[in-house]
């Protein structure tokens, strides 16, 4: 009986804890995608992006390198290439990108220490109560996923325009498609990033779940 009340106990615990797993996969899914321009070439190369934009390939490949040194915080854009309209822009999006760096740690240091307890309490038998745990977690998480989702599917452009106006102050990012960065990353670009988040954030949860059923199969074995 005791055991069985330590395990109720410890269902708001694995809830949350797994909740910030979840989280910070997808935010360590968003931003591995938007520092990494393996990731922008090679979705540049399957929407012809360098034909469209008048950019030569190897011209393309250098601002995205640029691009993604700037969002890790590591190199200055030019300001010979973008204009001073864009580089204030780029200044708010490295701030988002440093905020969710800071999140990225807090979550990680969360799920940490809720795995430390569940596991500290529990033993192996901590991986079916986080999978329990996980798996409402998972729906409330989906629920809003799929609400983005459906939005995105039938106006991507309001969705994309939302976001923009939540995450940023001013009108910054409304650039001419003129400009460097419009040329660079056009909407279907970001269409086709979201996509590629998403991909990562799924991959990295079915592994998750497959370590813990696996876990939880061996702890079974254990007793």
């Amino acid at each position: 009986r005791a055991r069985v009340r330590a395990r109720h106990g410890m269902k708001p615990l694995s809830f949350f804890t797994a909740l910030f797993v979840c989280l910070a996969l997808l935010l360590a899914s968003l931003y591995t995608v938007a520092i990494d321009p393996r990731t922008y070439a090679r979705q540049q190369a399957r929407l012809n992006v360098a034909e469209r934009s008048g950019f030569s390939q190897e011209a393309l490949l250098a601002l995205d390198e640029a691009v993604a040194r700037y969002m890790r915080g590591t190199g200055p854009l030019d300001d010979a290439v973008f204009s001073p309209r864009e580089i204030a822009h780029m200044r708010d999006v490295r701030a988002l990108m440093a905020l969710c760096e800071r999140l990225l740690a807090l979550l990680a240091a969360l799920a940490a220490l809720g795995l430390a307890l569940v596991f500290g309490r529990l033993r192996l038998k901590g991986f079916r109560v986080l999978l329990r745990g996980g798996r409402w977690a998972l729906l409330a998480l989906a629920a809003c996923v799929a609400i983005l989702a459906a939005w995105a599917f039938i106006d991507f452009t309001g969705l994309f325009t939302a976001f923009h106006q939540l995450l940023f102050t001013n009108d910054l990012w409304l650039l001419s498609a003129s400009s460097t960065l419009i040329r660079m990353f056009p909407e279907d670009f970001f269409r086709a990033m979201a996509a590629e988040i998403a991909l990562r954030f799924a991959l990295s949860l079915l592994a998750l779940v497959a370590m813990g059923k696996g876990m939880s199969r061996y702890a079974d074995t254990r007793r």
